[in-house]
């Protein structure tokens, strides 16, 4: 299903963690990573600073019976951006860490995708799934476990507990009802709805690339499916879905139930052979011509182009033992990018090596990461600035809400969402495709008038014919985050688009003191909806909380709402986080109290019992993220007001949080 958001996290950038090297194997100071991609400098509270980028690529090399070269050298190597070669700064080895040091943490998602798969056919995928639990799940390589039914359905959560993981591969089920998306001779609305489901895997595929592109280091997905067909009216998905992979760096590894694939793969594609008899009859190949990537020339179906525009290889029958093989095999090049322009342009990477014969395996290309002030300086900036200044009123009705989330002693992350009538931005048409752009800046000031922060962003609006359809009685939203130090700011935010149109939005800010010792409450943030998450705070390193980390509880990523507004058919929910210092060395129960408060009569319509947040709880972890759905079988439309209070089992009482959202 369509969803009518612009999801444009942008935060301000924050520092990852040493990368493991040894002195011998490193050519340089070892890099910093920021998603994977590129490496930036800390930022002073309240201050924008200029940031020294490098780009970090994972690089396997093998020869063509498939042995992995652990010998070469950095003078071997050579890395071209954009077809420029590009000076290496960086160089190590995975299997250069010393014994006993800790390897790199790897995140691995088993992605079932059974549509076409007859029950023999999911039963071979939950058995060979079953068995790499076995053989590589540890704590360095902790694993997550999606099931794709139409919609993404989280098993299991990163752990690296192997009796959780079987459970869950034991879980996963046949798809009900899910449209045909391989057969490319369907004609009129058999066509459609069947472009329309691949559409929506692909989307769901984005999805989980966006959940893991906070996570740092390259990411593995084995992906089991009987694979799709693709036509011209679906290259455009397919291509989106590749870069956001690339841009999140995770490598795809397809796993091919037996007899799908003829072995009509050359070897440069890393692809085993498949066995000539079919055991499945129901699995249609994948005909040779499908070539949707032409450059190269080497991708004769869509699973193969997964794997090889994204580093991966396929397995077909045989092979599984070569994916956990692979994460200890490794070279790590970084360099610093000839032209950075912050901007989430996409810039493409191949890397060649000086040795005959070898074959090598690497994403094809990253997206620069976008400056938190990406207008600074620019014609559209200083246009924007004198709007910010003056008393104009804008014409484009603007709704916004700022959610503040502690993430460290003296410091908050303000999540931003704004909303905007579709309506209000003028639309061109190109080809079968409808795009816009939206120019925002906003400005938090301090009571003595002086900049506390700001940031800017450049959205590109492009949607399709059908997307447009969906859009016509909807809004435009918009997401960003930015950092605060507690205390009492103004924010001004104005934006515009291309047909000179304006809108602004003023709003106080006040963020309560923190010094990471007491017992506090964060939020709330609302949304009208929520996607399934393999992944929960406590997966993701607590430096990466810093920048824009994902409201993710209880499996579910909440999408937050500009404007609180939500239909009475819909199931919003809202996210709040609690922190406790007793966690960090103690096991206290938790719980939230909420109110529902009418704004109107200002009574109470609506009180909960104390609802356990115990499940959330991490051992050792002082932060527990909730998701709570309202309770609209009770709310009547009107316009409300929220008070959630949390609560530990030691009698300590976080401050009341309050937020307004409205019923139609």
């Amino acid at each position: 299903m369509f969803r009518q958001r612009l999801i444009f996290a942008v935060s301000f950038l924050v520092v990852l963690g040493w990368l493991g090297m040894t002195p011998a194997a490193t050519a340089a100071a070892p890099p910093k990573e920021k998603n994977s991609s590129v490496q930036t400098e800390p930022l002073a509270p309240g201050t924008i600073k200029s940031e020294a980028n490098m780009v970090l690529v994972d690089v396997v090399v093998t020869d063509k019976r498939k042995n992995y070269q652990q010998d070469l050298t950095l003078k071997d190597f050579h890395v071209f951006e954009d077809g420029k070669e590009q000076p290496i700064a960086s160089f190590s080895r995975e299997v250069d860490l010393q014994p006993g040091t800790p390897s790199r943490q790897r995140y691995i998602v088993i992605f079932f995708d059974n549509a076409g798969l007859d029950p023999g056919g999911q039963l071979w995928e939950r058995d060979v799934a079953q068995k790499f639990v076995e053989k590589t799940a540890s704590p360095a390589r902790k694993m997550a476990v999606i099931d794709y039914m139409g919609s993404l359905q989280v098993a299991q959560n990163f752990t690296s507990d192997i009796d959780l993981l079987r459970v869950a591969v034991r879980k996963v089920g046949a798809p009900s009802g899910q449209t045909d998306r391989g057969n490319p001779g369907f004609s009129g609305s058999e066509e459609k709805q069947a472009n329309l489901a691949l559409r929506n895997l692909l989307l769901r595929i984005r999805d989980v690339a966006k959940m893991l592109g906070t996570v740092p280091g390259r990411k593995t997905m084995l992906y089991f499916s009987a694979g799709f067909y693709l036509t011209s009216a679906r290259q455009t998905d397919f291509q989106d879905t590749i870069d956001a992979l690339n841009q999140a760096n995770v490598g795809v590894y397809p796993v091919v139930p037996p007899g799908m694939f003829a072995p009509t793969a050359t070897a440069s594609e890393g692809v085993e052979e498949a066995s000539p008899e079919s055991k499945h009859s129901n699995i249609r190949p994948l005909p040779e011509a499908v070539h949707i990537m032409p450059e190269g020339g080497e991708a004769k179906s869509a699973l193969y182009a997964l794997a090889a525009r994204t580093g991966g290889f396929p397995i077909v029958n045989v092979g599984m033992e070569k994916i956990s093989e692979e994460m200890n095999q490794y070279y790590l090049l970084g360099y610093v990018p000839p032209n950075p322009s912050h901007d989430g342009s996409y810039h493409k990477i191949k890397v060649k090596v000086d040795r005959a014969g070898v074959e090598v395996r690497t994403r094809s290309g990253y997206a620069d990461t976008r400056s938190p002030d990406l207008l600074a300086g620019r014609t559209e900036g200083v246009a924007l600035e004198a709007k910010v200044t003056s008393f104009e009123a804008g014409e484009i009705p603007v709704t916004l809400s700022t959610p503040y989330f502690y993430i460290r002693p003296g410091m908050a992350r303000v999540n931003l969402a704004l909303s905007i009538p579709s309506s209000a931005v003028v639309f061109q048409r190109h080809g079968d495709n409808y795009r816009a752009q939206m120019n925002v800046l906003g400005i938090a000031y301090r009571d003595d008038g002086s900049v506390a922060t700001r940031f800017s962003d450049r959205a590109n609006l492009n949607y399709g014919k059908e997307e447009m359809r969906e859009l016509k009685n909807a809004n435009i939203e918009y997401q960003n985050s930015f950092k605060l130090a507690p205390g009492e700011y103004t924010l001004k935010l104005v934006l515009s688009t291309e047909d000179g149109k304006f809108g602004k939005y003023v709003v106080p800010l006040s963020l309560d003191p923190f010094s990471g010792k007491q017992f506090t409450l964060s939020g709330p943030a609302f949304g009208g909806s929520f996607v399934s998450s393999p992944m929960s705070s406590a997966d993701i390193d607590q430096s990466l909380i810093e920048g824009s980390a994902p409201m993710v509880a209880n499996g579910m990523q909440l999408v937050p709402s500009g404007n609180n507004r939500f239909k009475k058919n819909l199931q919003p929910v809202v996210y709040v986080e609690a922190f406790d210092p007793l966690l960090e060395s103690g096991n206290p129960q938790i719980g939230i109290l909420l109110n529902i408060v009418d704004r109107k009569s200002n009574q109470k319509v609506y009180a909960s019992n104390m609802i356990s947040l115990n499940e959330n709880i991490h051992p050792g972890y002082p932060l527990v993220p909730a998701i709570l759905k309202l309770p609209m079988d009770k709310l009547p439309p009107g316009d409300y007001r929220i008070e959630i209070q949390s609560r530990d089992s030691l009698q300590n009482v976080s401050p009341v949080r309050t937020g307004n959202f409205s019923i139609e």
